[in-house]
Order: C-alpha cells, then structure tokens, then sequence
C-alpha cells in the first residue's frame, strides 16, 4: 500500500492517478490505512497524539479502556477525501498524552462483521512516561492473579515505553529469566509463561530502574479452587403465591475463598424468559466467596407454577437447590377432621394435640374455642401451634367441644370445625389414697364388718369384690402372713367361700364435685382370715385396692393374764397372748430396778408358743415361788409391720404364808385384813 500523507503533493497525484486508474470510488483500499504505518509507535508524555485513517468506507475508532471517548482531550474528526471525494477519512487527536493512554487504538469498517484483519488497522501506542514506567502499579498491595497449572499465564507488568529493561522476580530471591520460548517478555502485555506451574504460585515482582530509581509492581498468583460449600435457595420449602403477586427467590452459593461459580436457574417459564435474574457477589468474607442469584418473576400466574432450580458449576464440582412454586386462583381455606369428629385420650398425658386437616392460602388467623369461649380464658395450658391446640397435663376437666375458627381477613374468607374431645380416667380408690393405717386393722371374731370402696373414673368403672384366703402355716418362718400367691376368688353376695357375705351394694355420690360409687361389701359373720380386693376396672385400666382381713380373738391383738396372785410356795401362771397376723417374737422378761436403773432379764425356761387359727400364746410358769419373785413381769413382742417391740407389764406380788391364815381366820371372824404384804395386786401396765 503506497502512502501520501507524507509525499509531496505532485508526486502524490502522479501515484494517486496511477494507482486508481480504472477506479472511482477507491474500492481498492481493502482495509483501513493508519497515517502511522508502524506496529507500534511511542511519543513522550505530554505531547498530542494524532492519528489518520482513510478507507472506502465509513469507519470507527477502538481506543484502550483507559482513555474515555467521552475525555476533552479527545477529539475525532470525519471528513471525505480521495478523489471526487468518495473516500472516508478521520483524524483522532488526543491532547497532553498521559501513560494511562498507553495502548492500541483501532480504526475499523463500520458495515463489515466479519472478523477480517482486512477491515480493521492497529496501532500499539507509547506514551512515554519516565516517572511512570509501569501503566499498573501495585506497590503495596499485590494484584491478585488466578492461575490454572499447565495453561498460560500473563503477568501485566506492561510499561509505557518499548525500551524499558523489566526484571520479573518471585519473593524471596528467585529471578524468573525470559527464555523466549516458556517465558516471553512482551512491553505491550507483561510476562507470558506458556506454561504455569506451582513454581510460579506466590508473590511475583516486576521491577525496572529508570533515570536511577528503582521501580517494583507486585502480583500475587493462586490457584483457583472448584469447591462448592453449600446451595442454599431462600425458601426451601414450597412457595404458595396469589395470581398477580410477584414471585423472587434468592440462590445463595456459598464456596471456598479461590471459587468462582456458574449459576443458572430451570423454571416453568424458562423458554419464555418470564423471570429476571440479578446477580451480586460478596468478598467481605477473608475465608470464602458468596454468590446470590435472584430470580424474580412480576404477577405470577397458574402457568408459572412448578419446580424452580438453581445449578451451581464451578469446573467439575456441581451442586443444586429447588423448591416448588404454587400460584392459586384465589384465598381458600377447605378444613376437615384429621380422625375423627369425637376423640378420647387419657388424663395425665403430659401433652395431647388437637388437630385439623387443613389447605389454605394465604395462611389464615387461627382461633380456638372451648365450649364456646376462648380458650384463653380458659387455662394456661393451652397452646396454639399452626392449626394444631396444645393440651398440657392433660386433666379430666380438658373434656369438651373444641371449635378451631378459621378468618382470611382480606377475602372475607370464613371456615370453623368443631371436635368433641372425652378425656378418659383410670380408675382411683379413694381409700387407698387416704389410708393412714401402717398396719392391718384387726377384726373380733364373730363381728359384722362393713368394707367400702370409692371408686372415681371415666367411663364409670365396674367394681369387683374378691376373696383371697390365708394359707394357714404354722411355719415360725412365715408368721402366718396370706401369699399373694393364693388363689382369688370373685364374690357375689351368695358366695359361701370364706365369711358369710351379707351383701354387695353400690350407690352414685357427688364427692368433692365428682361422682363417685361407693361399693360396700358387709361381713356377716367374721371367722377366716384373709385378705378382700375391691377391683375397679374401666377401658383405661385397673386399680385394686386389698384389704387385710385378719381375725383376732384376743382383744387389741395383745393380751396378758395372770391366773391369781401366788403365795409363797404356791406356782406363779402367766400367760401372754397376741394376734398371730400382727405379732411374732414373743416372749417374757422380768423388770428388776438396780441403783435407779430399770433393767429386762430375760426369763430362762421358758415353755413353746402355742400357735391357733388366729393366734399364739406364751405361757410362764414358775414353780414354789418366794417373796423375791415379786416384781414386774412383762410380755414383749415384735410388730410385724413396723418391727418395733411392743411390751404389756403385770405387777405381781407373792404373798406370805400367814395371809393364807388370816384369810382363813378372816371367813370365821369375817375380819378383814388390811396388811400391804397381803394385798393382791393385778394391775396392767402397757
């Protein structure tokens, strides 16, 4: 291509007649032709830059991203040229040069879309700048530059002259040396390492001397991470919407410090591009990168309903979130009952939950009532979760019609339901509650007795009576306990097992605000030993309460008995006698009082308890007694339930011989004596 900017004006019409000869519209400058005919080109800071291009068609100028069309010292001029006029020329001038304008500028056909070299001319431009050898510095704060091991690298160092010397080193003292082949030194571009390896991860310094002064910009190479932490998708379960509202949901990706990601959404609409999606990335974090993607759809409609997905990539690492979006015509509510419109529980439930089928949208506001008033003035216990009533420490009182109401405010939108709950009780006996007896009450032989029961449960429970019979063992070891391992047996009044019943009677009584039976079994006749249970029984259970029936022919279960007060050389007859259910371990001692302390001797030679059908009996017998066997005698035995000693004291004094002659003398003279040595002493000390 022969050039005329510079030639002489004659020379340049003799050329410009030879080389169009044939032509008249120039259509033989193929490409755009720059006044600079150079690769590249350099000009001191601060001088103007100007640049003309001349082509067969009109044209346009690609300047480096530093330098803004928008600039005051940018100025681009268009005017025809050529002969007749019917070329394009335009003349790019830029004023006080900067560094920063270092680049390459570009003129190119405006019509062609090809990618043609033929269509566009380029220039590389220097702008001098002895104070700024490099166009990016980065002196303090290394530039961070992602690497990929086995693919090129640029570090770019570029420098605002051709001839600049720039020595690249990696911290601490390792010098990277071009070799023209794995690394190549390009002025417009920096360093290229055509092959990157872990040797070149770290912090690398490009540095220059110009005019003496050392000049360093730093870049600090990584290389990048494909890890995805987490997907998250702002509402992960389904998304329930009105037809008109407007949908948004937010992908958040959360990866490592190094990742970059890709993410793209499938949704119902995707091939009509309904949604729009924004995107925003945060590096606040110093351990990892987060990424949103929002999807955003305005007034909705049924079509738009469906599953809605965010897919991460980042290399080969993948990962998703979805959720499922319903668009709704219009507010709804549809209730029902979950079971059924009647359902029963069980007092002392730590929690029981009443709760209704429900669909609606948008959520409505929920009420409950309790035998039509609200709940809230009913117990604290109660408690409203979603749809769903909460009962606490359910109690019997917690029976009733529970009614769940319903509003969407806005539509005017109403339901209400109404479920009956029955709180049912086990079984309670009121007199295995209150019992204060430790031990078992003894019954007199021969007497009528009357047993009740009091019996409190929902449903109203069934009572039973039955009899369990002692097994009369005279074993010392067993103490004549009833086994629970004896036969039971149900009694009806003509029972004719064990005592003869009178009757069995039930009545309703309000007690303590509730109604309660009292079942009262009557003893007609108490002979045997055993042991009664009233048993009440309803759906929810069974509680029994036992009765120890135990017989006594000894009064209070504890007797003792001196046949008569002895006199000397006459015998001594004691006998000691308790209830068999009650006591064991029975035998005599004899209290002796020495220096104002009393003292229990146990009484040697003494005779075999005798064991009957309710009791036992000791007997003392001490042969020709003497006045020294006067004293306090006393029959001690163990409690079989507490196991504490109980004792029973007799006081006897031996007479002498003479009263035994004064009596006789005293039914002749009818005299009656007076002397304390002949007073017969008998009383009983506990």
């Amino acid at each position: 291509m022969v050039s005329c900017w510079d030639t002489g004006v004659l020379l340049c019409a003799l050329l410009g007649g030879l080389l169009l000869t044939g032509s008249t519209s120039g259509s033989n400058l193929k490409s755009p032709e720059l006044s600079l005919n150079d690769t590249q080109h350099v000009i001191q800071v601060g001088k103007k830059l100007s640049i003309k291009c001349r082509g067969k068609a009109d044209h346009s100028w690609s300047l480096p991203e530093t330098v803004s069309k928008e600039s005051k010292r940018l100025n681009i001029t268009k005017y025809a040229c050529g002969k007749g006029g019917k070329q394009f020329c335009s003349t790019l001038t830029l004023t006080t040069a900067e560094a920063n304008d270092t680049g390459f500028y570009s003129c190119k056909y405006l019509s062609s879309t090809s990618k043609n070299k033929l269509t566009e001319s380029t220039i590389y431009i220097f702008i001098n700048d002895t104070s700024r050898p490099f166009l990016e510095m980065h002196s303090e704060l290394p530039e961070p530059i992602h690497m990929t091991e086995g693919r090129a690298l640029v570090i770019p160092c570029r420098v605002s002259s051709p001839d600049i010397v720039v020595t690249l080193k990696k911290v601490p003292f390792q010098i990277l040396i071009p070799d023209g082949e794995r690394i190549i030194w390009d002025s417009r571009k920096g360093f290229l390492i055509s092959n990157a390896t872990y040797k070149e991860i770290g912090l690398l310094t490009c540095e220059a001397t110009v005019n003496g002064h050392l000049y360093q910009t730093h870049y600090l190479t990584y290389r990048q991470s494909t890890t995805i932490l987490d997907v998250q998708m702002s509402t992960p379960g389904p998304v329930k919407l009105l037809r008109g509202q407007t949908l948004t949901l937010n992908c958040t990706v959360t990866a490592s410090f190094n990742t970059r990601v890709q993410i793209n959404w499938t949704y119902p609409g995707e091939t009509n591009k309904s949604a729009s999606i924004r995107r925003r990335f945060d590096q606040s974090n110093p351990h990892y990168n987060i990424f949103y993607s929002v999807l955003t759809i305005n007034k909705v409609q049924s079509k738009d309903s469906g599953i809605y997905a965010c897919h991460v990539t980042s290399g080969p690492s993948f990962r998703s979130a979805n959720t499922s979006v319903r668009v709704y015509d219009e507010p709804f509510i549809s209730m029902k009952h979950r079971k059924q419109p009647v359902l029963e529980t069980v007092a002392g439930k730590k929690s029981y939950r009443l709760a209704m089928k429900v669909r609606a949208f948008p959520p409505p506001e929920v009420a409950w009532l309790k035998d039509g008033l609200p709940l809230t003035e009913k117990s604290a216990r109660y408690f409203v979760h979603a749809y769903s009533l909460i009962i606490k420490d359910v109690a019997a009182e917690d029976t009733g019609n529970y009614t769940v109401l319903l509003n969407i405010n806005q539509s005017n939108v109403v339901k209400n339901l109404t479920t009956t709950l029955i709180v049912n009780v086990k079984p309670q006996i009121y007199e295995k509650a209150v019992s204060p007896f430790p031990e078992p009450i003894l019954y007199p032989l021969g007497s009528r007795q009357i047993l009740t029961c009091t019996v409190y449960g929902i449903p109203q429970p069934t009572i039973k009576w039955l009899w369990r019979p002692c097994n009369h063992n005279h074993s010392k070891a067993r103490y004549d306990f009833c086994s629970n391992n004896e036969e039971s047996y149900i009694l009806d009044p003509d029972s004719i097992i064990g005592n003869r019943i009178e009757s069995i009677t039930q009545r309703m009584a309000i007690i303590e605000g509730k109604n309660k039976t009292a079942s009262s079994l009557v003893v007609a006749d108490s002979r045997i030993s055993g042991i009664y249970t009233c048993m009440a029984s309803n759906k929810v259970g069974t509680v029994e309460r036992n009765i120890k029936f135990y017989i006594t022919d000894v009064p209070n279960g504890f007797h003792v008995h001196l046949e008569k007060m002895p006199t000397k050389g006459e015998d001594l007859k004691l006998s000691c006698t308790v209830s068999k259910f009650l006591y064991r371990d029975i035998t005599w001692l004899q209290l002796r009082t020495a220096n104002n302390r009393s003292a229990h001797h146990r009484i040697r030679r003494q005779k075999t308890a005798v064991t009957t059908e309710h009791s036992v009996t000791l007997h003392l017998l001490i042969k020709n007694v003497s006045l020294d066997d006067s004293g306090t005698y006393a029959c001690r035995a163990r409690n079989i339930f507490t196991g504490e000693d109980t004792l029973q004291k007799k006081e006897v004094t031996v007479r002498g011989e003479h009263c035994n002659k004064k009596a006789a003398f005293s039914r002749i003279s009818k005299f009656k004596s007076t002397r304390n040595d002949c007073t017969t002493q008998s009383n009983v000390k506990h």
